[in-house]
């Protein structure tokens, strides 16, 4: 189901070019590329076999609180409340209220590329 929704993205990406911004808040679709600036709330790598982890951090309002998913790699070089900056593709989930972020051009974020965490 995943792949499916990335494979959405990419196609709403390609149909409308992105816009690059500094995020003040969270835009409401998925075709804005934004930089947040935040801290790393939580890490939770998931079970093996599965090679990610989600890392919960913080953002500006209205997405006071969002995920993203990585390799489990690039989170064990992360740590709970150390400053973290991403950069890529902010959706929603308006009836649950939730938010992530997502890669602009892989199916997980990359350190280095997509974000920086200290």
């Amino acid at each position: 189901m995943r792949g499916a929704a990335a494979i959405a993205l990419a196609v709403v990406l390609a149909a409308h070019p992105a816009k690059r911004a500094q995020a003040d808040s969270c835009a409401n679709d998925f075709v804005t590329v934004e930089t947040i600036r935040g801290t790393i709330i939580d890490i939770k790598p998931a079970p093996e076999p599965f090679r990610t982890s989600d890392i919960y951090l913080s953002g500006p309002a209205p997405c006071t609180s969002m995920w993203m998913q990585v390799l489990k790699p690039d989170a064990e070089k992360c740590r709970i409340g150390g400053a973290i900056e991403v950069r890529g593709v902010i959706t929603s989930d308006p009836e649950n209220y939730a938010w992530q972020i997502g890669p602009i051009e892989n199916v997980y974020m990359t350190l280095g590329q997509d974000f920086t965490c200290g």
